[in-house]
């Protein structure tokens, strides 16, 4: 005879992970994430339908376990992008990471600590935001795109500026062309220190152009 209460507790399970999904993808759809709210919730409900079939048609859960981990590592790899000196979307990707095993968690039954987890990422994404920001304004990498004249003076003078804003210099490409100094300066400090680098530059008669 067909047992309904099975199907039952796995159609609760379904749901309780769109429902827990949907709470941590809101709050990303919200921050204009690349993972937002479909994509959260797809990634919480298709890991928790692993889990159940797993448990159901296999005997190694652990298996199909180990192999939604690996498989969510790539879907999250897709998030992370480089941009110069700045890399983007690894809390995207922690994110998903994350989402897949709350998934986990309610396939398996473990109810009560996938709702736990789900409410703490949530803590983490809204609270530690306002940390980041903070943490931003002491702490800022750029990088200075600048064309100036080819001779020594400019060269001197660009670093006098960086040196007198307290801004550290952490790394600097130079190239000659066309009778100009192209030049690439990547710093860290921070953001008012940054901001008045970029002021003295757009003074300065040794700076011809400057990207930012």
């Amino acid at each position: 005879m067909f047992d309904f209460s099975v199907v039952n507790q796995d159609m609760l399970k379904i749901v309780t992970a769109l429902v827990l999904g949907s709470v941590i993808g809101l709050e990303r759809e919200v921050s204009d994430k690349a993972a937002g709210l479909r994509t959260n919730i797809l990634i919480c409900v298709g890991a928790t339908l692993f889990t159940i079939l797993s448990l159901k048609f296999t005997n190694d859960a652990a298996r199909i376990s180990a192999q939604i981990v690996s498989g969510i590592g790539f879907l999250g790899a897709g998030a992370i992008m480089r941009e110069g000196e700045h890399v983007t979307g690894l809390t995207t990707a922690a994110t998903i990471w994350t989402v897949a095993a709350i998934g986990m968690g309610v396939g398996y039954g473990f109810w009560a600590l996938a709702a736990w987890a789900a409410l703490l990422v949530l803590f983490i994404q809204l609270a530690f935001t306002q940390l980041d920001i903070l943490i931003d304004t002491w702490r800022m990498r750029h990088t200075f795109r600048i064309i100036s004249k080819l001779d020594d003076k400019s060269l001197h003078e660009i670093g006098s500026i960086f040196r007198g804003s307290h801004v550290h210099v952490l790394r600097r490409k130079l190239m000659k062309r066309s009778n100009l100094y192209y030049s690439e300066w990547y710093t860290k400090g921070g953001r008012g220190d940054h901001e008045k680098v970029l002021e003295r530059l757009l003074e300065s008669k040794e700076v011809l152009d400057l990207s930012y």
